[in-house]
């Protein structure tokens, strides 16, 4: 029951019914800080919330090192790989998340962000203002919150940062289908103030769509080789047969790149037709990617 009813809800986001309107919001135009505190609106009712929730890992997993970045799915049938990446981050306690996605439609400007908080069953999830205004004021993104506000790689794992994180804010991060690897780069170097041990980015990024569960795992396969040899090259060249922004996945390893880290672990890799049980569907596939510090330097 629980299966079926994280397909249906995922098949609406992918449809674009999550987060329909604001009811109040800025024009988008401008970069100042939000006087009225404006927000997004929910992607989930509670009902929704619990069934993902319920969606636990068998065995989770655990880890004892300080996390950098992930990499984690956005569409919700993989809940029990978000779940157990969120249950890491629980007991780490960062105060800031940087949320990079996809812009799926690709409407707007290349990088977009936004100053409005975001609505979840358990309350609102705050949007830190400071490290925003200063991407808007350097120019490294544009305020768009009606585009921001219809994006499911953002508001669909709001909720799960809300539950899990009660107490942290997070920079919301929507990038167009040819951001460059260069662009990553300097997006990173302008958030260079606010990355701290109590900072973790997480590149929300699914990976292949549209295949049969044998062809996803096929294409998992060449893909996870490409991220183990850093292959930026051939990262970008991949569409969405294999994964649906190697932007946002690169600025996950990027951010590690520059802390020193060459290695990630894999908590999970899966794809829907595994999880729902179903061969003859078009398959999402997934992967829970975590970067620890570099313990001698942290």
């Amino acid at each position: 029951m629980t299966a079926l009813l994280l397909l249906c809800f995922s098949f609406l986001l992918l449809s674009g019914c999550g987060g329909i309107s604001l009811t109040e919001k800025s024009s988008g135009e401008d970069g100042g800080i939000s006087v009225s505190s404006p927000s997004h609106p929910g992607f989930i009712t509670r009902e929704e919330l619990n069934a993902i929730l319920a969606d636990q890992p068998a065995v989770p997993s655990k880890a004892d090192k300080r996390i950098v970045s992930a990499v984690m799915p956005h569409h919700l049938t993989a809940a029990r790989l978000i779940n157990d990446l969120m249950q890491i981050l629980a007991a780490q306690e960062p105060g800031l998340i940087i949320l990079v996605g996809p812009n799926h439609l690709n409407n707007g400007n290349r990088i977009i962000t936004g100053l409005d908080n975001w609505e979840t069953p358990e309350g609102l999830v705050e949007t830190d203002q400071p490290t925003v205004n200063l991407l808007l004021k350097n120019s490294l993104a544009s305020r768009d919150e009606g585009t921001l506000s219809s994006e499911h790689s953002i508001g669909s794992l709001a909720p799960l940062i809300k539950h899990y994180l009660p107490k942290a804010k997070i920079v919301p991060l929507i990038l167009h289908h040819d951001v460059t690897l260069q662009e990553v780069n300097t997006l990173l170097a302008g958030l260079e103030p606010c990355l701290n041990e109590h900072t973790v980015l997480i590149s929300s990024v699914d990976f292949s769509h549209y295949l049969t569960r044998v062809e996803a795992q096929g294409k998992d396969r060449e893909t996870l080789k490409y991220m183990q040899e850093f292959d930026y090259p051939a990262l970008f060249r991949l569409g969405n047969d294999y994964l649906d922004s190697p932007a946002s996945l690169a600025a996950s390893f990027r951010l590690a790149e520059k802390q020193g880290i060459r290695a990630f672990h894999v908590l999970g890799n899966t794809n829907s037709g595994i999880l729902l049980q179903n061969d003859m569907i078009q398959t999402t596939s997934y992967f829970t990617l975590v970067f620890y510090a570099d313990t001698d330097s942290d």
